[in-house]
This record gives C-alpha cells, structure tokens and sequence, in this order.
C-alpha cells in the first residue's frame, strides 16, 4: 500500500466494479441479514493456526442480522477449542484431536425445528430450546461456558464475555482502517486525506509533515469514508 519502486508514484490500484458488486446483491450471493432460519454457527477455533476461516466472521454475520433484523436470536454462536496443545515450536505445533460438534448441533437444531412446527405461532426465537444459546467448548466438548452474555465485548463495549475471554477474535486491515465487522462495504465513498486527518480517523496518531505528504502520495483521490454506505448497494 506504499508507494512503488520509483518512490513517487503510487503503487496500482485495484477498484471496485459498480454493476459487480450490485449484480452480486441481486442475485443474492451477498447475505444481507435476512434470517428466516433458526442457525447454529458452529466454528472450530482455529486462529492460532493461521487459518482462513477466521473466528469473527461469525459475529460479521451476527452483526449483518441485527443490522437487518434489530436483533439476532434467530442464530447461536458456538466455538470449540481446537488449539495445538504445544506452541513453543512454531514450525512444529503439536496437534490435538478435535471434537466434533456436528451431531450435538443438529440434535439441537432438530428440536428447535420441531418446536416450531408444534407452535408456529412463538416465532423462531420463541421456540428455541435450551441447549440452544451461544456457548463455547473445550477440545474434548465439555462445555466452557453458554449463556447471552459470554460474547459480550465483541460487537458491544461492554466487558469481555467468559467465550469472549477464551478465544480472542482478530481483526482485518479493513477493520483497522475503520470499515465495519460485518464487512458490508464493497466499495466505499472517498474522503480527503486531510479530513481523515482530523476526523479521528487516524485515532491518536500524530503524522510528521513527512508522512502526511506521503499518506496524500500514496492517496491522491481520498481514503475510505466508513462511516458512509457501500457504493454498490442497490438503492444505496
């Protein structure tokens, strides 16, 4: 994201194509909130591995169904630890065994259907049986901790939850640069480099006269505007 070779130039870009990104909204590949299905979000925990499945998609889906819906109890979010057991070797973590979720999940998904189909009239929230509230587990399944709060601290500033506390999410260079959780800006607005200079987008960070003339090198028409809406959504 620097500047190329010469010094100069900015390196090349790449930009968002507009019938794209709307083409992929109205043909429903994007998932917009809309949840008429109760869902168990069941996730291997695997960020210490460096793995492409990354623990917070499930809260950037968590956070497009309340963004859409007003709230998410239509979804449960479970992790299972899957941590080697051994990190001191990076080249050579130890693996464990991983437990698998799968028939649990299901076993609980059948009930919450079938409470459904007895009393339709409760809605998908109000048919949902016990077992079916976020939790977190250990790598043999025995439950860590369950409950509405024990992912408290990820989409809220209220303090960390106990699953919250036990496995970190990591963020994105979006997130860094200030775009949502929940991913939902395929195309963003521009703003001047020198209001992101003093609109907090930068946070604390005090630039050197150096290094303003080189963020306006490296983005001579404007850096993100998150706080404005994808570009490429129909209607938007």
């Amino acid at each position: 994201m620097r500047l190329s070779p010469d010094g100069i130039s900015p390196a090349p870009r790449t930009e968002g194509d507009l019938l794209a990104i709307n083409a992929a909204y109205e043909s429903g590949m994007v998932f917009d909130g809309q949840l008429n299905m109760p869902v168990i979000d069941w996730r291997h925990y695997l960020e210490e591995v460096l793995d492409m499945h990354n623990s917070h998609q499930s809260f950037s889906a968590r956070q497009r169904i309340r963004n859409r819906m007003g709230d998410s109890d239509n979804q449960v979010i479970w992790f299972t630890d899957t941590r080697p057991t051994d990190l001191t070797d990076p080249d050579e973590p130890r693996p464990r065994e991983e437990f698998d979720q799968t028939w649990m999940a299901l076993e609980v998904l059948h009930e919450w259907l079938m409470n459904i189909r007895a009393n339709p009239e409760d809605g998908i929230a109000g048919n949902k049986p016990d077992a079916a509230v976020d939790s977190c587990f250990e790598t043999n399944g025995d439950l860590i901790a369950e409950g509405e709060n024990v992912w408290d601290g990820i989409l809220d500033s209220s303090p960390a939850g106990a699953c919250t506390t036990q496995f970190p999410t990591h963020t994105t260079s979006r997130m860094i640069a200030g775009g949502p959780i929940e991913g939902s800006i395929f195309k963003c607005t521009l703003k001047p480099v020198s209001t992101a200079l003093t609109d907090g987008t930068y946070g604390s960070w005090n630039p050197t006269t150096e290094q303003v003339a080189e963020l306006n090198a490296i983005f001579p028409q404007g850096v993100c505007d998150y706080g404005q809406p994808d570009q490429g959504r129909p209607g938007g």
